[in-house]
This record gives structure tokens, C-alpha cells and sequence, in this order.
């Protein structure tokens, strides 16, 4: 017999349980939310801090091979703290060592953690290098060596891509990236860059569609107290990286956003 599915409503998914009501109702919650920040970064100074030391005192030996265990564990454990639970649809697309890209939707100041919970062997994030300006996120970023960004730089932002294509290929490794760049304020889907793209054409690798529905409902951009709820990560289609070429970045730009689009049920006026 089929089990009674959890509360669904909206475009994003699974929503988290409403909010208490009432004055006891909203104390609790930031209350909690106060319990859960101060948890939150007490780890992340433990964790990361231990983690990045072992990483360079081993001189960053095998530490590509090992990182998505530590990331995993790390997000998986700061997730728990919020109540909020990942789970992967269609994980064939996304299991094993092999080259490829990744594209993912950024709505929620938890989709970093989101995605590094279900991280294949050699997996890793391309962020913006303000990353190096959060206290202990940026010990593990340069322990591990993950590749920033930066965006106001073109050439530096040219230089960054070619990195992390020779890094793909070299390690058969999975790069996970946010074409919209910046986390959308209002839920909607945010203009996509041209640099992802880019990186796909020139590494010729399978790209992957990852929707990640749910986190922005748990925690949307500029909230500080989270919501308890289920967040959904379903690899929806694999696209062939010869499909991708410099002659038709705006043409696949489009088509990827269309599939985003209809995923998460929105339009795009």
C-alpha cells in the first residue's frame, strides 16, 4: 500500500511545516533559530578547522579523493541541526567517478550544504571567491584547493574556467556550478551566465540537470531562522557534451533555462 506523501504546495516542491504561531510560538522559533546559528558555526569552527589542518599537513596527498566524504559528513550534520532532509531522485545520473559538469539552481543560503551531501567520488563546488571572506569556509576552501571564481574579473573568471576544465579531465571529476550565479531574492529563476557554458563546451564532458527543489522554502537569501522540511535533488536529464559548442552558448543558455523553467513550474515573465 502507498504511504501518504508529505505535504506538497507551491512550484519548489515539499514545503517544511508552517510556522508556529502565536507570541510562545515565535519565541521558540527564534529561540531556535539563535540554538541553531551558534551550533551551526561552533561545528563549522571545529570541523573545518580539523579538516583543513589534516589536508595541509599531509600536503594535500589524496585530499581530491577524500573530499566529498568530509564535505558530506560536514553538510550532512549542519542540515540535521536545521531539520532538513536531502533526498537524491534519479541518483544514476550523478553515482561513480567520471568527468563531468553539473548545473544546479541556487535559491537557498542552504544549497551548497544541499549539494555537497550527495557529492560523487571527486566531487566538488565552483563558488565566488567572497567564499574566502566567511570565517572557516575559507580554511577548507583553500586546505582542499577549491576553485573560486571571481566575477568581476573576466580575465581571472576566463583563467578560473580553464582550470577547472584541465582538473575535470585530468581527475575524472564532477564540478557542480549555479548558472544563475547569484542566489535569487524572490524565488524566481535568476539570469543565467555565459561561463558555464562555456566550461561545457570546452571540456566536452556530459552535463548533468540538477533541480533542487525545496531548499528555498527551508531557508530563502536574507532569512536568518530556518524551516524543518524535506528538500528534493532530482537529476533530471543527462545532456552529451558534444551538444554543447562556442557556437551555440546563447542557443544551449536558452534550453537549459527552459527545462528549469518547467521543472520548478515557473515562468520566466
Amino acid at each position: 500500500m502507498e504511504q501518504p506523501k508529505e505535504q506538497v504546495s507551491g512550484f519548489y516542491g515539499p514545503y517544511p511545516r508552517p510556522e508556529p504561531s502565536g507570541v510562545a510560538g515565535r519565541s521558540w522559533q527564534v529561540l531556535r533559530g539563535c540554538i541553531i546559528v551558534l551550533a551551526g558555526w561552533s561545528f563549522c569552527a571545529v570541523a573545518f578547522t580539523l579538516a583543513s589542518a589534516f589536508a595541509l599537513v599531509t600536503f594535500r596527498i589524496g585530499s581530491a579523493a577524500y573530499f566529498h566524504h568530509v564535505a558530506g559528513v560536514c553538510a550532512r550534520l549542519l542540515l540535521a541541526l536545521h531539520g532538513v532532509r536531502v533526498e537524491l531522485i534519479n541518483p544514476e545520473l550523478f553515482t561513480g567517478r567520471r568527468a563531468r559538469v553539473v548545473f544546479m539552481n541556487h535559491s537557498s543560503q542552504l544549497d551548497l550544504f544541499i549539494m555537497s551531501t550527495v557529492l560523487p567520488p571527486y566531487g566538488t563546488t565552483l563558488a565566488k571567491k567572497q567564499v574566502y571572506y566567511i570565517p572557516f569556509f575559507n580554511f577548507i576552501f583553500f586546505a582542499f584547493a577549491i576553485p573560486t571564481i571571481d566575477r568581476s574579473n573576466l580575465k581571472k573568471a576566463i583563467a578560473t574556467l580553464k582550470n577547472v576544465g584541465a582538473l575535470v579531465k585530468k581527475r575524472q571529476a564532477t564540478v557542480c556550478i549555479a548558472p544563475e550565479g547569484t542566489r535569487a531574492r524572490d524565488g524566481k529563476l535568476g539570469p543565467f551566465k555565459k561561463g558555464p557554458f562555456h566550461l561545457a563546451a570546452a571540456l566536452d564532458v556530459p552535463v548533468v540537470i540538477a533541480v533542487i527543489k525545496g531548499g528555498r522554502e527551508c531557508l530563502p537569501m536574507g532569512r536568518l531562522v530556518s524551516k524543518p522540511g524535506v528538500v528534493r535533488v532530482e537529476m533530471v536529464v543527462e545532456i552529451p557534451g558534444e551538444r554543447f559548442t562556442t557556437e551555440n552558448i546563447d542557443e544551449m543558455r536558452d534550453e537549459v533555462r527552459a527545462i528549469y523553467l518547467r521543472e520548478l513550474g515557473i515562468s520566466d515573465d
